[in-house]
């Protein structure tokens, strides 16, 4: 496990003296650009959801300038836009937690194993319909990373008017290869999930000129991407070769690739340099629980959130800029 880190890394700095400022969109009081990184994982994104409902608890929402993910990271920074990011990290050990959301058994009838839209439908007291409007108006901007399928290349969305229109980039950034479903068309082109090209889409906060990221990561630091089960490789990769031969090398690639982003962001975590852009990593500290892909178990699930929430408050819950001591796990 790490050593704990010094207290004023620039990017928990900057949070902590906007929070305390009282600093919003409309009323900057420094010139920087923060953003918020979100790693999903399928049902491991209730790592990063409960690390959003601890920042959405802490009052540090209004503190970032963009919020930028990749599959169910998407889902969730969309959620904490629209002021619900506690109850959406809840679903995910509850309607999330069910047959109705996956069912690899609907693969048998031609269909998705994954139903996203059931995501976006969920309405209770804690998720009124009105969340998707606040995620399209808030100030703080929604950037949603997918792979083109015909260049097999990452293509980041922003700037959504509609309710349609967030909902179908949701859709892409999600499309997990073959248990997801068909490619999601979006003004005549097909995308793909995010992850396949950007699982920690911090090039886009960067390409978008972030000067400060913090990077929520959902794999517990030490634990490198697994390659899955040998046939469920196979059958992956032979539906992405179908589309495009380039994601099926991407598909084979992605476990080195991601290593070698994690160890970037490890990098700029535990040396930032004296210049932007500065990167924070927070992931689950080692020898936490990996949560699966798939994972349906309420009590895995619920444990996971917690745990997230309880990372992102001691290291940026309490205090004024450079106080208390953190641990950064990157």
């Amino acid at each position: 496990m790490p050593a704990p880190r010094d207290p004023a890394h620039p990017v928990a700095e900057i949070l902590r003296t906007r929070r305390d400022d009282g600093s919003s969109p409309r009323a900057r009081g420094d010139p920087h650009r923060v953003a918020l990184v979100l790693e999903g994982g399928g049902m491991r994104g209730v790592v990063s959801a409960g690390m959003t409902a601890a920042i959405e608890r802490l009052g540090l929402r209004d503190c970032f300038d963009l919020v930028v993910g990749s599959s169910a990271g998407a889902l969730n920074g969309a959620a904490l836009l629209g002021r619900v990011a506690g109850a959406a990290a809840a679903t995910y050990y509850g309607p999330l937690a069910s047959r109705e959301f996956i069912n690899p058994a609907r693969m048998l009838l031609g269909r998705p194993a994954l139903d996203v839209e059931f995501v976006l439908g969920l309405a209770s007291s804690g998720l009124d319909p009105d969340r998707h409007e606040r995620t399209i108006t808030s100030l703080v901007g929604l950037h949603c990373v997918a792979v083109d399928v015909d260049t097999a290349e990452p293509v980041t969305f922003t700037g959504m008017r509609t309710k349609d229109e967030l909902w179908q980039v949701l859709l892409a950034t999600t499309r997990m290869p073959l248990v997801g479903g068909a490619p999601v068309r979006i003004a005549g082109r097909r995308f793909v999930d995010g992850a396949l090209a950007a699982p920690i889409p911090l090039a886009a906060a960067l390409d978008a000129g972030a000067t400060h990221v913090l990077v929520l990561q959902t794999r517990p630091y030490g634990v490198p991407r697994s390659t899955g089960s040998r046939v469920a490789d196979r059958l992956i990769e032979r539906h992405l070769r179908g589309l495009n031969p380039a994601l099926a090398a991407l598909w084979r690639d992605r476990a080195a690739s991601y290593e070698r982003l994690v160890e970037d962001i490890a990098g700029r975590s535990t040396s930032p340099g004296a210049t932007p852009p500065h990167v924070l990593g927070l992931r689950p500290v080692a020898g936490t629980p990996v949560v699966a892909q798939l994972e349906r178990r309420p009590d895995v699930l619920a444990g996971a959130a917690a745990a997230a929430e309880r990372l992102v408050e001691e290291a940026l819950g309490a205090g004024t800029a450079g106080t208390p001591p953190m641990e950064v796990t990157g």
